[in-house]
Formats: structure tokens, C-alpha cells, sequence
């Protein structure tokens, strides 16, 4: 009877053994299956857009931009109407980090902020953090928008001409060595410069001999990739991106005054990358980049008069130069020690170059004789350094639970000072079942950089400035969270934030269009930031029909002592938003799109009450940003009409109506006093019905 019990025992191990083998066996592949289809989905607020949905949609002017698609995203705000700006959970607008195949750009507009400078021909697709940032990320405290171009076609040659209302676009692709060696080159033209022409000589006709006018406007930008395979797994990248815009105004009243106003601004950014993978479970992608921001704004202004029969001459030069420079070198390694783990390490270092300057000049003459003469040559210069390295680990607990940690160290140096930064950064991720999902992460964020600006308003006059013994490096804490479902057609997802901000500038000096250059610090103060809300996605996509409907809930909170001494909202402190997107392909060769945008009003700082003194008015203010302006809508529509011909080009053409029922938001505001000395103010709109037509040929 024993020896039988003996038996009976052993042969239960062994089949329970086996039986754990194989459950053991059946985790880890289903671990494997899993770990590609969530390995990027583990962080919270990451957005990722290809493409194919760049390129379609609504086009402003008939140029897809990136910038305002993430403009419609929940959590995002685009503060002044069609400009290319981005404030992400309660952030600055300057406190993002802009990447274009890892490098990054200081400057992401044209004319402004009305276009940005991302060409969507020759984009392949973008990941957006507004949260849970990874470790291998950092320089900015509210945002990542990492741009990645298309490799070019290695077998064969195509590309695309698109004429659009105000600028036409060109790309061409193809191989250099078949199989090896690809290139892919974008350029982009506005020709305003042109369009003015008639304008500007219609004007002098009517104005007479005695007043003449002149200007142009001219933005072009060029981005190229050349990529050369050794193997699959040995692939050399070289990517080039330069841009520029340039302004030029002139107004001479014949006798009397003469004003020429010249801007200039633009970027520059080359890399050469290259990847390599050792094996299947170690690959590795170092980099060695340059990238510069440029302006150059001037103005000339002469009168002349007669005084007492004496000619007079004023005449008036200014000239502000702003730049920064930076080189880096970046080396990110991914290593898979089991099937447990996704580890990634690397590091980076930046040396940076921030300059402003300004030369200004004025004189006075009578008959030719100076009587007075004033000039003032200022500049500011620093030199930094920023090296930093990180760590992070993906790991797979079970199945169904995924946790992401790490930590990115990084110090910034220039002369007299030097900062350390910790930044620990954790992600995590439960998979509750096939269907839905809950994350929750924290993150720490650093910013040593500094947008020294006068104005709300990208003007090329701003300037970048390092964090020094006067101001200290920015710093923001996020914690994030949310459930994302997904059943058949409809996808639902539900997130909320908590972020705080430390050691913001804001401007608290004289009103100028043009910053401080020397000492610029004394011109800012220091306080904080808070924001939380709210974010909630409801999409429901089958067949040729998509409807998506992002809505928004949030605060945006300031505190800075010197100019109040308690909690304020923000400018852009926007409690509702919504956005209601809808896409159609009704026939064969056509698609129709709509978008309907709202949030409440921007905010703006108006006088409460008045007092008299020695018999002039004086106004006085309870709060900063203590005026909401009127709610914010329009509607946007568009259609696509593309067709492949026998040969295989392609034709695409896009009609774009950009705020449909012509609804004039409030885009200024003014004190209004009535005749019983009653005072209010009076918002203004300024952006029309806009219709644009793009002609797209694809060959």
C-alpha cells in the first residue's frame, strides 16, 4: 500500500509539474503577445498621429499643420486665434519641447505663429505627451512633441506639388542606391511677396505722388533626410531642416517722414544618427546634432519739418539680434534581459550659446547741423552646459500589469552657477481586461531655458535666456490618471491631472514690444502655477463614418507675490472646452469633414474702479486677468476629393471654410467711457469666414 502511495504521489508531482510548465509557458507568450501591442501605451496623455491623419482634414490657408491639430486635443489650449500656440495643462506656451527627429527646434512658427514650421509632406508621425513623460525626455516642464520625417522610397521615385491659397509645397523621393540609400526633400514657399505686388502699387495710385508705401512678406522652409541601409539592423540617418521668414514694411510721406521697418527670423537644425542593433534583445541610436534659433528686427524713422525757417531733421535707428545655438550629442540604448523586462538607458550633452543684443541711435539737425545724439550698443551673452543621463525599465509584472519607472539626473551649468535635477518619473498600467485599462503616473520636469518676452505674442523680438544665480530653473510636478475602454466601434477614455509649477517668470516691467536685454532678470518676477481638470474622449469609428468628441474641464491658477498677494487665474484659465470632430467618406473619391471648437472666454485684466487726482483720472485694478471675454466658437468644414490615374499619379484636391457662420471672436478688448464719465469694456473680433483651395498632385 505504500509503495502504490509513493507512486500515486510521484506521478501527481510530475503532472502538476508539467501543468505549471505549461501555464508558465502559455504567460510568457501571452506576456510576449502583449508587450508589442502596449508597450508606448503604459504613459498617460500620449497621443500618437501618423501621417495619413496629419495630411487630412481641415487646412487653414490649405496647409495641414501639426501644430493645430494638437490645438483640438482635450488639455490643450491655443491661445490667440490661428496662432501656433500650445499651452498644455495650465503651461506657458514656452515650455514645450519641440522635436524633430530628436533635435530640438526653439523656434516652431512662421509669420508669427500662424503657421508652424512642421511640413506634413515629409512627416511620418509624431508622439504628444501632455503627462506621464518617459525618462529618456526632459528640458521642458508641460509637453513633448516628438517629430519624426519619412524615410525616402528605396526603390522607386515619387513625390507631390500642392498649391495651396497663400503657398505652394514640393516633395520629391526616391533612391540614391536601390535597396541602400534613400533621400527625401520638402520645400515649402509662401508667395504673399507677389500677392502684395498689385496691392501695394493700387495703393501708391491712390495715394498720390507725395505718400508712397512698400512691403513684402516671404516665409520658405526645406527639410531633407538621406538614409542609407548597411543591414536592417545597421541604418545611418542624416536629417536637415532650415527655415526663415522675412518682413519688410517701408511708408515715405514725401517732406515730411520717412519709416522702414525690416524682420527677420528663422531656424537651422542639422543631425547625422545612426542605429544599430547588436542583437534582438540590444540596439542602440546615438546622435550628434546642431540647432539655432535667429532674429534680426530693425526700424528707421525720419521727420522733417520747418522751424522758424529752419529745416529740422529726427531720425531714430533701433536694431535687436537674437540667437541661440546648441550642440548635442545623444546615445539611447534598449536592452531586453528576459521577457519580463524593456529597459532603456542612455545619455546626452548640450552645450548652448543664448545672445541678445540691441543698437540703438537718434539725432537731431537743424539746416544740417546736429544739435543732439544718442547711442546705446547693449548685449547679453551666456554660455551653458547640460549633460544628463537616465534609466527606465517597462516591466511586465503579470500579463495584464505594467510598470514603468525611472529616473533622468541632469545638471546645468554656466558661469557662477550650476543646477542639479532629479527627475523621477513612474508609469503604471493595469489591463483589466481585453477591452479597458487604468493608468496612473507622476512625473517631474525640469526647464533651464527662459522666453524673455515683453508681449503675449511670438514675435521674433523674444529671446531665449538660461536659467542663472537670478533665475532659477522651472520645475513642474504632474500626477495623472485615468480608465481607457475601447468596444468594437466606440472608444471612450476618461483622465483627470494634478500639476503644480515652480519658480515661473512673468514680465513685470514697462510696456514694450521688445524685452529687456542686459539684466533681464530685474524685469521679471518669480512665482508659481497650478492646474487640474478634467479630460474626456468619446470616438466612434466604423466603416466610412468617425465622430470624435473631446471635452475638457479645467483650472489654471497663478501666484505671484509681487504683483498679487493671493491665487489668480491664469489668462487662459479656459473651464469648458469642447471639440466636436466629424469625418466621412461618402463616395468613392470623397470625404467631408467638420470640426466645431468652444471654450469659455480667455481672460483679461480690466480697471474695477477709478479715483481722481489733481483733477485726472486713475484707474484701479482688484485682480489680475479679473475679466472673462465671451465664450469662444466657430465651426470648420472641408471636403477631399483624390483620384489615382492609370499611369498612378495621384490628384487631391481640398476645399477648406474655416469658421463656416462667420462667427467674429473676441480677439481685442478696450476701455469704453460714456458721456456720464461711466466706463466698460468692448471686445472685438478680427477673424473672418476664411475659404481655401489646395490643389495636391501626386506623382
Amino acid at each position: 500500500m505504500k509503495r502504490v502511495l509513493v507512486i500515486w504521489l510521484l506521478l501527481l508531482g510530475a503532472v502538476t509539474l508539467q501543468a505549471q510548465e505549461l501555464a508558465d509557458t502559455l504567460d510568457a507568450s501571452r506576456i510576449s503577445a502583449l508587450r508589442e501591442k502596449t508597450r508606448n501605451t503604459t504613459q498617460t496623455g500620449l497621443v500618437h498621429i501618423d501621417s495619413k491623419q496629419l495630411t487630412s482634414g481641415i487646412a487653414v490657408f490649405g496647409t495641414p499643420d501639426i501644430i493645430k491639430k494638437l490645438q483640438m486635443l482635450p488639455g490643450v489650449a491655443a491661445g490667440n486665434e490661428l496662432m501656433s500656440g500650445l499651452y498644455v495643462h495650465g503651461g506657458d506656451g514656452n515650455d514645450n519641447l519641440f522635436l524633430l527627429d530628436g533635435v530640438p527646434l526653439y523656434n516652431i512658427s512662421h509669420f508669427g505663429g500662424l503657421f508652424s514650421s512642421f511640413n506634413t509632406d515629409i512627416i511620418d508621425n509624431l508622439d504628444f505627451y501632455k503627462s506621464g513623460f518617459p525618462a529618456r525626455y526632459g528640458g521642458r516642464m508641460s509637453s513633448v512633441v516628438d517629430v519624426e520625417t519619412r524615410e525616402g522610397n528605396m526603390k522607386e521615385y515619387h513625390g507631390s506639388a500642392s498649391l495651396g491659397l497663400i503657398d505652394g509645397r514640393v516633395q520629391v523621393e526616391g533612391p540614391i542606391v536601390k535597396e541602400k540609400t534613400s533621400f527625401n526633400v520638402g520645400l515649402r514657399r509662401t508667395w504673399m511677396d507677389v500677392v502684395t505686388i498689385p496691392a501695394i502699387w493700387y495703393a501708391n495710385r491712390r495715394n498720390g505722388p507725395d505718400e508712397t508705401v512698400g512691403g513684402s512678406y516671404a516665409m520658405w522652409d526645406i527639410n531633407a533626410r538621406v538614409t542609407h541601409r548597411f543591414s536592417p539592423g545597421n541604418v545611418l540617418n542624416a536629417c536637415f531642416y532650415t527655415g526663415a521668414d522675412d518682413l519688410r514694411a517701408s511708408l515715405e510721406n514725401k517732406g515730411k517722414s520717412n519709416m522702414k521697418i525690416g524682420v527677420k527670423w528663422g531656424s537651422l537644425t542639422g543631425s547625422v544618427s545612426h542605429f544599430y542593433e547588436f542583437s534582438k534583445k540590444l540596439k542602440v541610436k546615438s546622435a550628434l546634432y546642431y540647432t539655432q534659433s535667429d532674429s534680426d528686427t530693425g526700424y528707421n524713422f525720419e521727420f522733417l519739418g520747418q522751424k522758424e525757417g529752419i529745416s529740422t531733421r529726427n531720425a531714430m535707428d533701433d536694431n535687436d539680434i537674437a540667437y541661440v545655438r546648441e550642440v548635442g550629442l545623444t546615445s539611447n540604448w534598449e536592452w531586453l534581459p528576459n521577457q519580463y523586462n524593456r529597459v532603456r538607458f542612455g545619455l546626452s550633452a548640450q552645450y548652448h550659446w543664448y545672445h541678445s543684443g540691441r543698437a540703438f541711435s537718434s539725432l537731431s539737425e537743424e539746416d544740417g547741423v546736429p544739435t543732439s545724439k544718442n547711442s546705446d550698443d547693449v548685449s547679453q551673452g551666456y554660455r551653458a552646459f547640460e549633460p544628463a543621463i537616465y534609466a527606465e525599465d517597462e516591466i511586465f509584472l503579470r500579463y495584464n500589469l505594467t510598470l514603468n519607472a525611472g529616473l533622468r539626473i541632469a545638471l546645468f551649468s554656466t558661469p557662477g552657477k550650476t543646477y542639479p535635477s532629479f527627475e523621477p518619473r513612474v508609469a503604471f498600467k493595469w489591463l483589466i481586461n481585453n477591452s479597458i485599462s487604468a493608468k496612473l503616473s507622476y512625473t517631474r520636469m525640469s526647464q533651464f531655458a527662459h522666453l524673455v518676452s515683453a508681449v503675449y505674442m511670438d514675435l521674433p523680438s523674444n529671446s531665449w535666456m538660461p536659467s542663472t544665480a537670478n533665475a532659477r530653473p522651472m520645475l513642474s510636478d504632474q500626477v495623472a490618471g485615468g480608465i481607457f475602454t475601447t468596444f468594437g466601434p466606440f472608444k471612450f477614455n476618461l483622465e483627470g491631472w494634478y500639476k503644480t509649477m515652480e519658480h515661473m517668470l512673468v514680465y513685470n516691467g514697462i510696456n514694450t514690444f521688445v524685452p529687456p536685454i542686459t539684466e533681464w532678470e530685474k524685469s521679471f518676477t518669480e512665482g508659481r502655477g497650478r492646474s487640474y481638470g478634467m479630460e474626456v474622449e468619446a470616438t466612434y469609428s466604423k466603416g466610412p463614418l468617425t465622430l470624435t468628441a473631446y471635452y475638457t474641464l479645467s483650472w489654471s491658477r497663478r501666484f505671484f507675490e509681487a504683483i498679487y498677494p493671493d491665487w489668480y487665474p491664469d489668462r487662459l484659465d479656459n473651464r469648458h472646452k469642447i471639440n466636436l470632430i466629424a469625418s466621412w467618406h461618402f463616395a468613392k473619391h470623397w470625404e467631408a469633414f467638420a470640426n466645431w471648437n468652444y471654450h469659455s472666454g480667455n481672460r483679461i485684466t480690466f480697471p474695477s474702479h477709478y479715483i481722481e487726482v489733481d483733477g485726472k483720472r486713475r484707474y484701479l485694478y482688484d485682480a489680475p486677468y479679473n475679466m472673462q471675454l465671451p465664450d469662444y466658437h466657430r465651426l470648420d468644414i472641408g471636403v477631399d476629393f483624390t483620384t489615382t490615374f492609370r499611369n498612378g499619379h495621384g490628384l487631391k484636391v481640398n476645399l477648406s471654410i474655416y469658421n463656416t457662420y462667420n462667427h467674429l471672436n473676441a480677439s481685442l478688448a478696450f476701455l469704453r467711457t460714456d458721456k456720464d464719465g461711466n466706463f466698460s469694456g468692448m471686445a472685438y473680433g478680427l477673424i473672418p469666414i476664411i475659404p481655401t483651395f489646395t490643389v495636391t498632385y501626386k506623382f
